[in-house]
Parts: structure tokens; sequence; C-alpha cells
């Protein structure tokens, strides 16, 4: 039975794949321009003329690092803050305002104040990392409040100190959760590195490519360079998914 939904999950996968690209040829040939909307034909034409460049790999390079880096940065601030805010009442409300500010403001307008603070390549890092904070700052403390109240009580019995009870209770008590904020704010940060990019032009990224071919209005590149942006965040979130499925499922950190 197990097998059988084993297979049953690539299969059905390959068939959404392919109904979502019917509806795409289907309503290409219906807007019938490709300036609007091309074909799944002309996206692989222009796909193919691209992926044979070392200049495309580049770019699309650049921002790989910008998003590791932004993810990297997030986590690390993201866990320290978080476990400041699970374990003080007084740093938990300090950072309420400031995080809920962060959480209603969009985008574009981080990405046009930090223009003139920064410059076109370090912008979207900047934003990226101001986006995923909220998301790991509220699992790290999400984790940290949820921590098993015996494992509390047992830690203040045998008179354990609040850094023992940090590092011994608290941390692996959110690691789930930590794990869990990790994923989204690795996709998110993806997702906004592009955005920041589009909007600040710096001299190498997929997010230039994208304004490039938007203003010759190269429509089947922006379609060709947003799929291969696609592909590589599924593959990175699914390499990562796994990792973390991998490690709740070892019951190490459960």
């Amino acid at each position: 039975m197990k097998r059988n939904i084993a297979l049953l999950k690539p299969l059905t996968y390959f068939l959404s794949a392919i109904l979502l690209l019917l509806i795409w040829y289907v309503a290409a040939k219906i807007v019938s321009s490709p300036l609007i909307l091309p074909t799944p034909m002309e996206t692989l034409v222009a796909l193919k003329q691209s992926v044979v460049s070392i200049f495309f790999w580049q770019h699309i390079l650049i921002t790989s690092l910008r998003s590791i880096l932004a993810f990297c940065i997030s986590v690390l601030l993201g866990t320290v803050l978080g476990l400041l805010c699970g374990v003080s009442s007084f740093f938990r409300h300090l950072l309420e305002f400031p995080v809920a500010i962060i959480r209603a403001t969009p985008v574009v307008s981080f990405v046009l104040l930090a223009i003139f603070w920064l410059g076109s390549s370090a912008l979207p890092v900047f934003v990226a990392v101001l986006m995923t904070l909220p998301v790991m700052i509220s699992s790290v403390q999400s984790g940290i409040e949820n921590t098993n109240y015996n494992l509390l009580s047992a830690a203040k019995i045998y008179g354990f100190s609040k850094l023992q009870a940090i590092k011994y209770v608290y941390i692996p008590s959110c690691v789930p959760s930590f794990l869990g904020g990790a994923l989204a704010t690795f996709g998110q940060s993806w997702k906004v590195i592009a955005a920041g990019e589009v909007l600040s032009l710096p001299r190498y990224g997929a997010g230039t490519l994208l304004q490039s071919a938007k203003v010759h209005l190269e429509t089947s590149q922006v379609f060709a360079i947003t799929a291969v942006l696609v592909v590589i965040c599924f593959v990175l979130e699914l390499v990562f998914n796994q990792g973390v499925k991998h490690l709740l499922k070892s019951g190490k950190y459960s």
C-alpha cells in the first residue's frame, strides 16, 4: 500500500505539470500575442538560448550567492533574537513593535528607501534579511514558548542556570520549529532577492536580466529566466525539506 502511494505521488506531480502546460498553451493561443503571453515552445527556445551562455549563469550564480548569504544572516540573527524573545519578556516586548512594522511594510518600500543607503549589490541582501527575519524570530520564539513544562521544572529542581536551561532544555525543544522557520526563510529569501534585484538593478543578478528582458519586450526571455529561478528554488527547497524530514524522523530533535 505504501509503495503504491509512493508511486502515485510522482505521477500526480507529472500530471499536474502537464495540465499546467496545457492551460498555458491554450491561453497563449487564445491571446495570440507572444509579447503578452508566449507559448511554452517559444519560452523553451528562449531558454535554450540562455542556458548555453556563461554570462547568463554568472547572473544566476550571483543571485544564488545573495540568497544564501541573506538566508544565513536571517537564520543566525533570527535564532539569537528568537531565543532572547522566548526566554525574556523584556526583549519580547522590545522587539514586538519593530517586527510588526517590518511585517506590515511592502518589499518595494524597503527597496526604495534602502537604495539611498546601500549599493545596488548589497541592497537585495539587506531587504531579504529584513523581510525574512520576523519569520525566524517567530519560529524560534514559538519553539521556546512551547517547551515542555516538565523539563523546565526538572531543570529548576536541579539548579540549572539560565544559560544551562537554554543550552540543555530550550534549544533542543525549539529545533523542530527552528527547522520549519529556516525552510520558510529560505524560500522567501530567494523570492525577495530576485524582486530586490529587479528594482535596484545591480551589475550581476537574475533580477537585472529580468528587467533588461522586460525593457526590450522579450517576454519569452522573462518566462525563461523565471522558469530557471523556479526550478533552482524548487530543487534546493526539496533537498532542504528532505533533510529537515530526515532530522525530525530520526527522533534526535523531537
